[in-house]
Protein backbone atom coordinates (compact mmCIF):
# COMPACT_ATOMS: atom_id res chain seq x y z
CA UNK A 1 0.00 0.00 0.00
CA UNK A 2 1.46 3.33 -0.81
CA UNK A 3 1.47 6.17 1.55
CA UNK A 4 -1.23 9.01 1.09
CA UNK A 5 -0.38 11.96 -0.87
CA UNK A 6 1.20 14.89 1.00
CA UNK A 7 -0.74 17.29 -1.75
CA UNK A 8 -4.06 15.80 -0.03
CA UNK A 9 -2.30 15.85 3.18
CA UNK A 10 -1.97 19.75 2.64
CA UNK A 11 -5.09 20.26 0.67
CA UNK A 12 -6.93 18.18 4.13
CA UNK A 13 -4.84 20.37 6.88
CA UNK A 14 -5.57 23.82 4.58
CA UNK A 15 -9.63 23.19 4.59
CA UNK A 16 -9.45 21.78 8.50
CA UNK A 17 -7.40 25.57 9.39
CA UNK A 18 -10.49 27.12 7.09
CA UNK A 19 -13.24 25.30 8.81
CA UNK A 20 -11.51 26.32 12.55
CA UNK A 21 -11.34 29.84 11.37
CA UNK A 22 -14.95 30.11 10.56
CA UNK A 23 -16.13 28.43 13.58
CA UNK A 24 -13.61 30.44 15.60
CA UNK A 25 -15.74 34.03 13.94
CA UNK A 26 -18.92 31.98 14.53
CA UNK A 27 -18.02 31.12 18.44
CA UNK A 28 -17.12 35.28 18.67
CA UNK A 29 -20.84 36.29 16.91
CA UNK A 30 -21.83 33.82 19.70
CA UNK A 31 -20.48 35.18 23.31
CA UNK A 32 -21.36 38.75 21.85
CA UNK A 33 -24.74 37.44 21.65
CA UNK A 34 -24.69 35.49 24.82
CA UNK A 35 -23.11 38.40 26.82
CA UNK A 36 -25.92 41.24 25.41
CA UNK A 37 -28.59 38.66 26.83
CA UNK A 38 -29.46 38.12 22.96
CA UNK A 39 -30.25 34.16 23.30
CA UNK A 40 -33.12 33.95 20.56
CA UNK A 41 -33.74 33.19 16.58
CA UNK A 42 -29.94 34.88 16.14
CA UNK A 43 -28.59 32.66 18.47
CA UNK A 44 -30.54 29.31 17.05
CA UNK A 45 -29.11 30.22 13.90
CA UNK A 46 -25.52 30.30 15.04
CA UNK A 47 -25.62 27.05 16.77
CA UNK A 48 -27.15 25.71 13.51
CA UNK A 49 -24.09 26.79 11.50
CA UNK A 50 -21.60 25.78 14.05
CA UNK A 51 -23.55 21.95 13.91
CA UNK A 52 -22.81 21.90 10.48
CA UNK A 53 -19.25 23.14 10.63
CA UNK A 54 -18.76 20.89 13.35
CA UNK A 55 -19.91 18.08 10.92
CA UNK A 56 -17.36 19.25 8.31
CA UNK A 57 -14.21 19.03 10.90
CA UNK A 58 -15.20 15.42 11.67
CA UNK A 59 -15.23 14.54 7.91
CA UNK A 60 -11.86 16.20 7.99
CA UNK A 61 -10.17 14.45 11.05
CA UNK A 62 -11.12 11.18 9.52
CA UNK A 63 -9.65 12.49 6.01
CA UNK A 64 -6.60 13.11 8.25
CA UNK A 65 -6.23 9.65 10.08
CA UNK A 66 -4.27 7.69 7.22
CA UNK A 67 -1.41 10.00 8.02
CA UNK A 68 -1.68 9.95 12.06
CA UNK A 69 0.32 7.35 11.73
CA UNK A 70 3.19 8.52 9.23
CA UNK A 71 6.16 9.32 10.24
CA UNK A 72 6.38 13.02 9.15
CA UNK A 73 10.13 12.72 8.87
CA UNK A 74 9.76 9.85 5.44
CA UNK A 75 7.06 12.06 4.06
CA UNK A 76 7.94 13.80 0.34
CA UNK A 77 7.01 17.18 0.01
CA UNK A 78 6.74 19.08 -3.39
CA UNK A 79 8.96 21.84 -1.55
CA UNK A 80 10.43 22.78 1.51
CA UNK A 81 7.83 25.85 1.49
CA UNK A 82 4.77 23.79 0.86
CA UNK A 83 6.11 21.67 4.19
CA UNK A 84 6.54 24.87 6.16
CA UNK A 85 3.10 26.19 4.78
CA UNK A 86 1.18 23.06 6.06
CA UNK A 87 3.23 22.84 9.43
CA UNK A 88 2.35 26.35 10.16
CA UNK A 89 -1.49 25.88 9.39
CA UNK A 90 -1.57 22.77 11.60
CA UNK A 91 -0.18 24.79 14.91
CA UNK A 92 -2.24 27.64 14.07
CA UNK A 93 -5.27 25.03 13.79
CA UNK A 94 -4.26 23.59 17.37
CA UNK A 95 -4.37 26.97 18.92
CA UNK A 96 -7.70 28.34 17.18
CA UNK A 97 -9.14 24.89 18.38
CA UNK A 98 -7.82 25.78 21.94
CA UNK A 99 -9.68 29.27 22.05
CA UNK A 100 -12.67 27.97 20.61
CA UNK A 101 -12.91 25.04 23.17
CA UNK A 102 -12.05 27.88 25.67
CA UNK A 103 -14.72 30.29 24.37
CA UNK A 104 -17.25 27.70 24.42
CA UNK A 105 -17.06 27.06 28.15
CA UNK A 106 -16.92 30.85 28.98
CA UNK A 107 -20.60 31.03 27.03
CA UNK A 108 -21.76 27.67 28.42
CA UNK A 109 -20.64 29.02 32.36
CA UNK A 110 -22.71 32.12 31.39
CA UNK A 111 -25.47 30.60 29.91
CA UNK A 112 -25.95 28.29 33.15
CA UNK A 113 -25.76 31.32 35.25
CA UNK A 114 -28.23 33.13 33.99
CA UNK A 115 -30.78 30.27 33.88
CA UNK A 116 -30.16 29.55 37.30
CA UNK A 117 -30.43 33.02 37.93
CA UNK A 118 -33.82 33.24 36.22
CA UNK A 119 -34.83 29.88 38.26
CA UNK A 120 -34.16 31.62 41.16
CA UNK A 121 -36.58 34.55 40.43
CA UNK A 122 -39.18 32.24 38.98
CA UNK A 123 -39.07 30.54 42.39
CA UNK A 124 -39.51 33.75 43.84
CA UNK A 125 -42.46 34.75 41.84
CA UNK A 126 -43.98 31.21 42.35
CA UNK A 127 -43.55 31.28 45.87
CA UNK A 128 -45.35 34.93 45.99
CA UNK A 129 -48.18 33.60 43.50
CA UNK A 130 -48.48 30.46 46.27
CA UNK A 131 -48.86 32.77 49.12
CA UNK A 132 -51.59 34.99 47.40
CA UNK A 133 -53.31 32.14 46.68
CA UNK A 134 -53.37 30.46 50.11
CA UNK A 135 -54.68 34.19 50.99
CA UNK A 136 -57.32 34.33 48.78
CA UNK A 137 -58.06 30.33 49.54
CA UNK A 138 -58.61 31.29 52.99
CA UNK A 139 -61.03 34.45 52.08
CA UNK A 140 -58.83 36.91 53.55
CA UNK A 141 -59.12 35.62 57.12
CA UNK A 142 -55.62 36.25 57.61
CA UNK A 143 -56.15 40.16 58.28
CA UNK A 144 -59.47 39.58 60.71
CA UNK A 145 -57.52 36.68 62.78
CA UNK A 146 -56.16 39.38 64.97
CA UNK A 147 -56.79 42.86 65.84
CA UNK A 148 -54.25 45.12 65.10
CA UNK A 149 -55.66 48.57 65.91
CA UNK A 150 -54.75 50.14 69.26
CA UNK A 151 -56.97 52.31 71.87
CA UNK A 152 -55.07 55.17 73.10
Amino acid sequence: MTAPSTAVLAELVGRKHDCLVQLHALGVRKQEMIDVGAVGASLFGILAETQQLIEQLQQLERGLDPFRGDDPARRHWSSEAERVRCSGLTERSTRLLAEILERDSRCEETLRRRSDETAAQLAMVNSGVAARGAYAADGGRFASSFDVTSES
